[in-house]
């Protein structure tokens, strides 16, 4: 680092939609969310524009974790000003980390010997086109190129092999991943005798490569190659760790996954408890409603999310909490849910027109500047139920209903930079 780190910076703000993102909201923002502002704010330095900025100067930042903690923290880019308060030091560029990183070397020895083996692997393998396996040539895409370590054609698709041993920046990682798939290769990074860790100690690099194929890790090992040369198959060893530790299986790659866009995987993992509930929400749900006797098993469930002794399914069904989640559902979806209504304006006008239902209008109020805006907002109508139902005390967020509607619709309530 060439400049010393002399402030904190307290606030950034994601300008594709203006939501503030304090410090100490980075620090409780889990794994998931973590990669996605890591990855956003890769993406757009690439590009040559900002994801993130500061709160205070405007100049863009990203999200590198601190070396000892490993704890995330906002860090404006090379050539912040320094008479922002916030000021966090002049960062090395990707080059000069890299130089120092390496030492100068192109590669490790290692790196050479995993990198010939999978193209010997590769040419054994009877899905292999021959002549296709390539070692270390450029591959030119427009006006840019990269030199896999390894591409071939396999089973129909034209594949590239990235062998990933030391910390590689996240730039250089995520610029490969979109060169590849602008080019119409598949890419597989590969590590060689992966030692399952807690993910707390996993390298970062190794995290990033972890996301790039939806959670899954793949490598080599001696187990492995020997069963490479006896099957004359080209076979990986996939790490997945989906809840309670790490799993893993030797797996040939027809065997995976291989989404039209992004990178392939052996194992997907489970949605986030709030997405796997709405779907079984959407499931348990017609036009008339959602039955009492699905709604009461789902109810119960979130009951026991909330993980509150005075919250239980009937009381969720009392405060009329399943009218709620048709009526949020219905502006996430972009269609009635759980109503014959016709359209959304028609879903809100009915919805606010039980006085039981007026404790609601602030929470659909910010689902529907969300969703879709001022389209519905203004209309009206339905400006004049607002009005109407605004007037009576509203449920606040640590309300049951509130801690419901954040726990169940996160991406709805984010904080959002007020603007003067």
């Amino acid at each position: 680092m060439k400049g010393r780190l002399q402030r904190t910076l307290k606030r950034a703000v994601r300008l594709r939609d203006m939501v503030v993102i304090t410090s100490d909201d980075l620090l409780q923002i889990d794994a998931d969310g973590y990669q996605e502002v890591r990855r956003s704010a890769t993406r757009a330095r690439n590009d040559g524009q900002a994801a993130f900025v500061c709160d205070h100067c405007g100049f863009p930042v990203y999200a590198p974790r601190e070396p000892n903690t490993r704890l995330p923290f906002w860090r404006h880019h090379k050539g912040a000003p320094r008479s922002c308060p916030w000021w966090t030091g002049e960062p090395g560029s990707t080059d000069e980390v890299s130089a120092s990183q390496f030492q100068g070397a192109q590669e490790s020895p290692l790196h050479l010997r995993v990198k010939n083996l999978v193209a010997e692997l590769l040419n054994a393998d009877p899905l292999t086109e021959p002549g296709s396996v390539v070692v270390d040539e450029y591959v030119v895409c427009g006006e840019s190129r990269r030199r896999p370590d390894v591409r071939a054609t396999y089973d129909g698709k034209p594949i590239a092999i990235e062998i990933q041993l030391a910390t590689t920046q996240i730039p250089i990682i995520v610029a490969r991943e979109d060169f590849y798939q602008r080019e119409g290769r598949h890419l597989i990074w590969l590590t060689w005798n992966f030692v399952p860790v807690e993910r707390a100690h996993l390298l970062t690099a190794f995290e990033d490569i972890f996301y790039s194929h939806n959670k899954n890790l793949f490598s080599l090992d001696d187990e492995v190659v020997a069963e490479c040369r006896a099957r004359t198959a080209f076979l990986v060893r996939a790490f997945w760790e989906h809840g309670s530790g790490w799993n893993s299986k030797i797996t040939a790659l027809p065997e995976l996954e291989w989404p039209p866009s992004g990178l392939p995987y052996a194992v997907a993992p489970p949605p986030p408890w709030h997405m796997e509930f709405r779907a079984r929400w959407l499931a348990a749900t017609t036009n008339g409603g959602t039955p009492w006797s699905l709604r009461r098993d789902l109810l119960t469930d979130l009951a026991e999310r909330l993980n509150e002794d005075t919250i239980d399914a009937t009381a969720l069904e009392e405060v009329d909490m399943g009218a709620l989640l048709n009526a949020i559902m219905s502006f996430v979806e972009g269609k009635p849910v759980g109503s014959a209504q016709r359209n959304l304006s028609e879903v809100i006008n009915t919805f606010l027109s039980s006085e039981r239902r007026h404790r609601f209008a602030r929470i659909m109020r910010k689902v529907i500047s969300v969703t879709t805006g001022p389209e519905i907002l203004d209309k009206p109508s339905v400006v004049a139920k607002f009005s109407r139902a605004t007037g009576d005390a509203q449920d606040a967020p640590d309300s049951m209903v509130g801690k419901a509607a954040l726990l169940l619709f996160p991406e709805l309530f984010q904080k959002r930079k007020l603007t003067t």
